[in-house]
């Protein structure tokens, strides 16, 4: 630090302006406390009578720091003449507020900046030093716009997502100078979970919300999720794989989508936000509830199953209704031979699907008996390690800090120092989410693997004696997605129910059991089916 000879007597007035300058939160209080404790130097060296003014949350690019702008209102008026800043980047990185202090200097409201470097008096020769380096500053700050904008070129070029991941995903680095975005383990299965409820058009967004609030989806900053956010999700199409940056186009991204095309398109159709001739939603035609209207697709084209009601005259005079589920034939470019099916049909192929997870009620008794004891051996094992994890935050936060230092003193560049904090970012990420899991996570995932083996217990006869709605949530519950095929129903089983697929076939429900609580327990399963079951169609 370089002070200037002064042979000030008098404590003069002083306005000592702070600026936060990085996005990491925990640099930038790093940076306050470093730009603190130099300007406490400079006013003890000159002798200052400092008015400190809280720290500018707000970036230097622009005009409109309500804290600068405060400040400098206060020198036009005579309140003080004299401002103490570590930096003059500090103060301003726009043409306006640079043109401001320098304006203040040329009338007299300003007498002086004192920063640890020199004093700017109103020379001019200090004007001139001042307005080159207020130049300068802007210059950085719109050099460093162009290679924003360059480098989201090049990850668009490279299918790299831009900017911070969607909700379900993480940003993280490929290889060295490449990010991009991966499907959160946590986050991703239960988005794909909240889409999978939309496209069935049975919940409103109310209901949705609740549900994300009950599977503990949170925010990237992990606050609460809003309804419009929400919202904004379940109509964001980057979940497919693609994105748009800096206009109207579409570009294929190099990372991994979390839903199907497919089920975009039938999440908008569901909750009204897109308009079709054939909407997959639960819907009526004529005043009347096809119950498996919009939940299947045809395995030859891919299209939507709908369905219909056809009058037959009998030969005593009365008039009989038929039900038949039939594909939309809606692909230009494909013919369909795909044949309709009855009502009744179509509901003893779904039933003899769903009998394949069925489980019996001593085969139930095995599972919870299997499940109780892994729950307890996981109680008892959770602090094992406990202290381990402390240390690995430990020393990641030391060797963040070892890191920051280093760039502030130039030894690294920024494009290293963000490629080596991302690592020991991640390492505090994810341990202090193992610390924070408690025993009443436990309680939940037995209680939600419980719940599974519970609906699981005698399906068939469940289904059989269920409503509409209600054997929509079970076929909902038991798989992803339904096709019509030949006549004949497919699906593909939800994880980790397809496990149990001929379950009577399967004598180790230790093996079995173990698979599912391991489920639970990482990913947090799904919504509780007695919830679910609560809520009435839309």
């Amino acid at each position: 630090m370089i002070f200037q000879d002064t042979n000030q007597s008098e404590k003069l007035k002083t306005f000592v302006y702070l600026r936060r300058s990085q996005d990491r939160e925990d640099r930038q209080s790093l940076s306050i406390d470093k730009q603190d404790s130099q300007l406490k130097k400079i006013i003890e060296h000159y002798n200052l009578d400092p008015v400190f003014f809280p720290p500018e949350e707000r970036s230097a690019k622009h005009p409109g720091r309500p804290i600068f702008n405060d400040m400098m209102e206060r020198i036009e008026n005579g309140e003080s003449r004299y401002i103490a800043v570590w930096a003059l980047s500090r103060l301003s990185r726009n043409s306006m507020d640079g043109g401001r202090v320098i304006y203040a200097l040329d009338t007299g409201k300003l007498l002086a900046i004192y920063t640890p470097s020199r004093i700017y008096r109103n020379t001019p020769d200090d004007k001139m030093v001042l307005g080159i380096e207020l130049a300068l500053a802007k210059k950085t700050n719109d050099d460093l716009s162009v290679q924003v904008k360059e480098g989201f070129e090049t990850k668009r070029s490279h299918g790299q997502y831009p900017g911070p991941a969607p909700i379900g995903y993480l940003n993280t680095i490929i290889r060295p100078g490449e990010r991009n975005i991966i499907p959160d383990p946590e986050k991703g299965p239960k988005v794909v979970h909240l889409f999978e409820m939309a496209a069935s058009g049975l919940y409103t967004p109310q209901q949705l919300w609740k549900e994300a609030q009950d599977i503990a989806l949170y925010t990237r900053h992990n606050g609460i999720l809003g309804k419009q956010t929400l919202i904004e999700i379940l109509k964001r199409r980057a979940y497919t794989g693609v994105f748009k940056y800096g206009g109207d186009e579409w570009h294929q991204g190099s990372y991994s989508p979390l839903i199907s095309v497919e089920l975009f398109d039938r999440v908008q159709l569901a909750m009204g936000w897109a308009k079709s001739a054939t909407k997959a939603k639960y819907s009526t035609t004529s005043g009347r509830q096809y119950t498996y209207k919009g939940l299947l697709l045809c395995m030859t084209c891919n299209f939507n199953v709908t369905a219909y009601t056809k009058p037959k005259k009998l030969v005593n005079g009365q008039t009989v209704e038929y039900v038949f589920y039939t594909c939309t034939k809606k692909n230009k470019k494909l013919k369909c031979d795909e044949p309709q099916i009855s009502g009744n049909l179509i509901e003893q192929a779904i039933k003899d699907r769903m009998q394949e997870f069925e489980i019996t009620d001593n085969d139930g008794a095995q599972c919870i008996k299997w499940l109780e004891h892994f729950y307890s051996d996981y109680v008892k094992k959770k602090n094992q390690y406990k202290p381990e994890l402390v240390r690995n935050i430990r020393e990641a936060k030391k060797a963040l800090e070892t890191l920051d230092e280093k760039l502030e003193g130039g030894i690294i560049s920024d494009d290293r120092y963000k490629l080596r904090a991302a690592k020991h970012e991640l390492i505090i990420a994810r341990t202090t989410e193992q610390l924070g899991e408690s025993a009443n996570d436990a309680d939940r995932w037995l209680e939600l693997a419980n719940e599974t083996f519970s609906v699981l217990t005698n399906i068939g006869e469940v289904f059989e004696i269920a409503d509409g709605p209600e054997r929509r949530r079970l076929m909902m519950l038991i798989g992803s997605n339904w096709y019509l095929s030949n006549k004949k129903v497919e699906l593909t089983p939800r994880y980790p129910l397809d496990l149990l697929r001929q379950s009577d076939q399967k004598t180790d429900w230790r093996a079995v059991t173990s698979e599912v609580w391991n489920y639970f327990r990482l990913n947090g399963g799904w919504s509780r089916l007695n919830e679910t079951r609560s809520m009435s169609p839309s």
